[in-house]
């Protein structure tokens, strides 16, 4: 989280770090992580090593955070458009 309590779009390697971070916190393996997301065994395992995809697609990216109960932007989803404050700030 930055200063303004947001979680700000994570670069590559952050989005890698927050993947096994939680993962290893609730104990899931990448294998069930990917199964989970529809996608092959060694899918996320070839991602975090290889970095293959560059970056998770939005379906992926989706269904991960569900399944770990995590906000969809720590692994890589763009802040959300949001109309600028009041007063020009």
């Amino acid at each position: 989280m930055n200063e303004h309590g947001s979680i700000p779009c994570a670069d590559p390697v952050a989005v890698r770090t927050n993947l096994l971070h939680h993962a290893d916190r609730q104990g899931r393996s990448l294998a069930a992580l990917s199964k989970a997301a529809g996608k092959n065994a060694p899918y996320l395992q070839q991602f975090i090593e290889r970095g293959s995809p560059k970056v998770l697609p939005e379906d992926v990216r989706l269904k991960l955070a569900m399944t770990m109960n995590i906000d969809e932007r720590l692994l890589g989803a763009r802040e959300p458009w949001s109309p600028a404050p009041a007063g020009g700030a």
